[in-house]
């Protein structure tokens, strides 16, 4: 568990690597690590920019814990998990007091050693940036909430998807919600054979749509947030359902902008429309909360970007001048352009027909790939990975030109091109 990493040096400048949030209507970011239980420092980000300090609105944001255990290392458990955090807070505190007095006279006092993990922890603990906790169920959230009461941290619970059944608490506290739009959806195939799902999942799934409204009565502050939604169109779209669910219209669109300025302690900078702020811009035609929404604009920082129209999906159909579907089976070696640390993996695809099959590799492990197709414009398909101790949905889109393979990876952390080529 180290608290030190700084996610500002593994940021790169670069337009292109956020056009997919950019094209869905995003402007500002944050960005995080993703390993362990402390996944670093974070930065806001403007989604454009010539250079990495171009880009850079605040940094540091705040410090991020996530709540994961870790397979075959300590913590193994949710309570070990707090229990491990509890003692890095005190001492830290130890490591600040010793420093204060070795500071005030170093005479017969052992100068005290480095510890940039519990130093990374003091501007927590002294309330200079705040900590957000990565935490989704009741439990995780009560006990995010009583560790930020013990040592009178500066919280904001990420993800809290059941942040409404506390919302009384997090009012008294002063803590906001940077809520995710990750809804719960059906999984399991509807069919007669498929096993019930328990109550308590039906009851999640109906609940939770209702958390923005019942967040916003209790007057807690809250903002949306775009983490672990399965695609960027998700993100409006259960907008969408909590607006349908009683949350006003006003408050849903006040979520995705001042809202969450306000919380990122950046609103004097962006997040409304005013003299001297940032042109962070978007304009979309249609309902914002519809279906024929189209975001047709994007100013960042007053730079404007105009969305090109998307091609309609092409048909195997004689309409496509009777091309054929390609044929993308067999084994590529590719290199994924993660910011800061391309990662090397390989793609083994069997086909039949326009259906595809096979794996996703890398050092971060094996996984198999679901819902392939093959169409004449190229190929898609998704797939579940381990990063950072949990799990995240992907998907990937590409094409294939004699041996050259290359394409996106969505998640919800945005778009991230690889490329490479076919194995002999």
């Amino acid at each position: 568990m180290v608290a030190e990493h700084r996610d500002r040096k593994e940021l790169k400048s670069g337009e292109s690597q956020f056009e997919t949030n950019r094209n869905a209507g995003f402007t500002t970011a944050v960005t995080v690590g993703r390993n362990g239980v402390f996944n670093g420092e974070s930065a806001v980000i403007d989604l454009a920019g010539d250079s990495v300090s171009a880009m850079i609105v605040k940094s540091p944001f705040a410090e991020h814990i996530s709540f994961a255990t870790i397979r075959g290392q300590y913590p193994v458990s949710l309570l070990g998990t707090f229990s491990a955090l509890r003692q890095m807070m005190l001492d830290a505190q130890r490591l600040q007091e010793i420093q204060k007095l070795y500071a005030a006279n170093p005479r017969g006092i052992k100068r005290p050693e480095s510890d940039k993990s519990l130093e990374a922890l003091i501007p927590v603990i002294n309330r200079q940036i705040p900590v957000v906790f990565n935490a989704n169920s009741e439990r995780e959230i009560v006990r995010a909430l009583d560790l930020a009461k013990e040592f009178n941290l500066k919280a904001i619970i990420a993800g809290g998807q059941e942040s409404w059944k506390v919302a009384d608490r997090l009012k008294a506290q002063d803590v906001p919600v940077l809520l995710s739009l990750n809804f719960p959806k059906r999984t399991t195939a509807a069919s007669a054979d498929a096993d019930p799902e328990p109550l308590e999942v039906l009851r999640l799934r109906a609940e939770t749509p209702k958390g923005p409204a019942r967040l916003a009565q209790a007057g807690v502050k809250f903002a949306f947030e775009s983490d672990s939604v399965k695609s960027i169109g998700d993100f409006f779209t259960n907008a969408g359902k909590a607006v349908e669910n009683g949350l006003t219209r006003d408050a849903a669109v006040r979520a995705m902008t001042l809202g969450s300025a306000e919380i990122l302690g950046v609103s004097a900078q962006t997040g409304s429309i005013e003299p001297g702020k940032i042109a962070n811009l978007v304009v979309v035609k249609g309902d914002l909360f519809g279906k024929d929404r189209a975001v047709k604009q994007v100013f960042v920082d007053g730079k404007l970007f105009e969305i090109k129209e998307q091609p309609k999906p092409a048909e195997t159909t004689p309409s496509n001048g009777g091309r054929a579907v390609p044929n993308v089976a067999g084994n590529y070696s590719i290199t994924i352009d993660i910011p800061g640390q391309p990662l090397a993996g390989t793609l083994a695809f069997t086909q039949q027909g326009n259906l595809l099959n096979g794996t996703i590799q890398s050092s971060l492990g094996t996984a198999p790939i679901r819902d392939g197709k093959v169409t004449v414009e190229g190929f898609t398909f998704a797939a579940t990975v381990e990063y950072g101790g949990s799990t995240v949905d992907i998907i990937v889109k590409g094409t294939v030109s004699g041996n050259q393979i290359s394409g996106t990876i969505d998640s919800p952390q945005g778009a991230i091109p690889f490329s490479g080529t076919k194995n002999p």
